[in-house]
C-alpha cells in the first residue's frame, strides 16, 4: 500500500469536509507530526497539523513588499540504511564500537556538511524527549511509570543519562466529577517534558480523561485540560497546574468561558492573556469564541467582526487575528478559494490580505494556498512558490524551487520553519525522496535527494523540536525499527 492508496481510503472515513476544513485550520502547540494514513496531504497529525492561512496580499496593500529566498538542493545524495542491517560503510562512514548489549545501533553521518542525519536501529519502538531517547516501563493498567531509562547519542553510541523525574498527584473535583491520576515530569535545558500514562481500558469512564500541556517557556506551570463526554458531547476545559505546590487556578473564571456547551479546542496568544474557544454546535456545526482574561470578556468571533458564522480565525500575535471566510464547491461542500484579513483586537481594524485565492487540493489542482498560522504557502499553477506574512503582506518569492505533486510542507513547533518532503507515490509507506527546511527567520532553504528509501517501511515524519526532524520506520517484516534523526 502506498500514500495515495492511504488517501483513498482515509478519504471514505473522514468527518465532514467543513469540519476537516475547520479543525486543520486551528493551530495548536502540540509536536507536529504527518502519519502515512493522513487524511489529506497537507494535514499534519498523530496529531493533526492544525493551521491555517491564506494567501497574495491584495489592493488593501498598495505598497507591497517583496523578498527573495533561494532554495538550494545539496548535492550530495542521502544513502537511507536498508534492512536487515545497518551497513556503516553504505553511509561512507568508518567502523566503530558496537553499543552496550540491547541497545539500538547507532551510524551517525552529515550530508553535504550541511545536515546531520542519525540512524537509530532497533528492536523496539523508543520514545524521544528533550534530545533522548527514552524507554519507558508501564504499569498493566496504564496508569503507573514503573521505569524509566534515558539515553543520549554520543560517539555512535548511547550514553546513560539520568534525569530528575518527578511526580506530581492530580487529584481535582471540576463539574461534580473527579479527575485523579499520577504526572510525572523532568526539567532539561531549560524544557519541561511531561509523561502520563494511557489508562484506557473497558473499567476506564470518558470522564476520567485528563491530558496536560506544557506552556511555551514556564518550567512551573503547565495546562491541565479536563475532559468530559464522546463524540459529539465530548467538552474540555482548561486549568493552570502548578508543579511546585500541586495546585490548580481556573483561570479562566469570571469570563463566561466555563458557561460553553461541548467547548473542545482552546488557542492561545503568546501571552496567554486571550483565548480563541471553538465549540460544537451539532451536526457539523462549529461556534468560535473570543476570550479576554484581562478585560474578563467572552464574545462570538462572528458578532465581534460582523462577518458572519463561516469565519474562523487564529491568533498572529497577541494582539493581532488572521480572520479567515471561504467559498465551497457546491457538488462536495469542499474550499474553493479563501480570503484572509488581518484584525487588529484594541482597534477592531481589519485590513485584507487574500482575496478570494484559490485553496490548494492535493487530489485536484495542485495549486494554490497551503495554511500555515500567520503565514501560509501560494503555489502558482507554474509550480513557482511565495511564501506570504499574513499580518503584514508581505511576500517572498522562493527562486530555484518548482512545485511537484508529492510535495508537502509542514510548520514546526514555533511556527519559523517549514518542513520539505517529497513522496514517492509508487514507493509502500510514504516513500520519501526529498527532504529539507525552510528557515524563515534566516531566509533560506535547503534540501537533498535520497537514495534507498525503500529498503524501508517509513511510517510517518514529524519534528521532534524546532531544528530536529524525525522518519519513524520499519523493516519489510516488522522486526526492526528504525528512527532516523535530521539536525538542520
Amino acid at each position: 500500500m502506498n500514500i495515495n492508496d492511504y488517501r483513498k481510503a482515509m478519504d471514505h472515513i473522514s468527518p465532514s469536509n467543513e469540519l476537516k476544513e475547520r479543525i486543520m485550520h486551528k493551530k495548536t502547540t502540540h509536536r507536529r507530526y504527518a502519519p502515512v494514513h493522513r487524511v489529506l496531504a497537507s494535514i499534519l497529525t498523530a496529531v493533526l497539523m492544525l493551521t491555517y492561512v491564506t494567501t497574495v496580499a491584495l489592493a488593501a496593500s498598495p505598497e507591497l513588499r517583496r523578498a527573495v529566498l533561494s532554495f538550494f538542493r545539496i548535492e550530495e545524495r542521502e544513502q537511507v540504511p536498508g534492512q536487515p542491517d545497518i551497513n556503516p560503510s553504505d553511509i561512507n562512514q568508518p567502523d566503530v564500537d558496537q553499543p552496550y548489549d540491547n541497545q539500538p545501533d547507532i551510524i551517525q553521518t552529515e550530508i553535504g556538511s550541511l545536515v546531520k542525519a542519525q540512524y537509530i536501529k532497533m528492536d523496539q519502538r523508543y520514545g524521544l524527549s528533550g534530545g533522548l531517547l527514552n524507554n519507558l516501563t508501564w504499569s498493566d493498567d496504564g496508569r503507573t511509570l514503573l521505569e524509566a531509562e534515558f539515553w543520549e547519542i554520543k560517539d555512535n553510541n548511547l550514553v546513560p543519562v539520568q534525569v530528575d523525574m518527578r511526580t506530581s498527584q492530580i487529584d481535582i473535583t471540576f463539574q461534580d466529577i473527579n479527575y485523579q491520576g499520577n504526572l510525572y515530569w523532568f526539567i532539561r535545558n531549560g524544557e519541561l517534558h511531561l509523561f502520563q500514562g494511557s489508562p484506557y481500558g473497558v473499567d476506564t469512564r470518558p470522564e476520567d480523561e485528563w491530558s496536560v500541556e506544557a506552556i511555551p517557556g514556564r518550567t512551573d506551570v503547565l495546562l491541565l485540560k479536563l475532559a468530559q463526554g464522546q463524540q459529539m458531547d465530548y467538552t474540555e476545559y482548561p486549568m493552570l497546574f502548578y508543579l511546585d505546590t500541586g495546585e490548580t487556578e481556573d483561570f479562566l473564571a469570571g469570563t463566561g468561558a466555563g458557561q460553553l456547551e461541548y467547548a473542545y479546542d482552546y488557542s492561545w496568544s503568546e501571552s496567554m492573556r486571550r483565548a480563541l474557544i471553538l465549540c460544537s454546535a451539532g451536526m457539523g456545526g462549529l461556534q468560535e469564541w473570543l476570550c479576554d482574561l484581562d478585560a474578563r470578556t467572552l464574545i462570538r468571533l462572528d458578532e465581534l467582526t460582523g462577518m458572519g458564522e463561516e469565519v474562523s480565525a487564529g491568533f498572529a500575535d497577541n494582539d493581532t487575528l488572521i480572520l479567515t471566510t471561504h467559498t465551497t464547491s457546491e457538488e462536495d461542500e469542499t474550499w474553493q478559494t479563501i480570503t484572509c484579513y488581518a484584525y487588529d483586537i484594541p482597534t477592531g481594524q481589519k485590513t485584507k490580505t487574500l482575496d478570494k485565492a484559490h485553496y490548494y487540493r492535493w487530489w485536484d489542482e495542485p495549486y494554490g494556498v497551503q495554511l500555515f498560522g500567520s503565514r501560509c504557502v501560494l503555489i502558482g499553477e507554474d509550480g513557482q512558490v511565495r511564501l506570504v506574512d499574513l499580518k503584514t503582506g508581505m511576500q517572498t518569492v522562493v527562486e530555484g524551487f518548482t512545485w511537484q505533486t508529492g510535495d508537502e510542507f509542514m510548520p514546526s513547533p514555533s511556527g519559523n520553519k517549514l518542513l520539505y518532503y517529497s513522496s514517492d507515490s509508487k514507493a509502500e509507506g510514504l516513500g520519501i525522496s526529498q527532504l529539507g527546511v525552510v528557515d524563515l527567520e534566516k531566509g533560506t532553504f535547503i534540501a537533498f535527494d535520497r537514495e534507498g528509501y525503500g529498503n524501508l517501511y517509513e511510517e510517518g515524519i514529524g519534528w521532534s523540536n524546532d531544528s530536529t526532524v524525525s522518519i519513524n520506520a520499519r523493516s519489510s517484516d516488522g522486526e526492526t525499527r528504525y528512527l532516523i534523526l535530521y539536525t538542520f
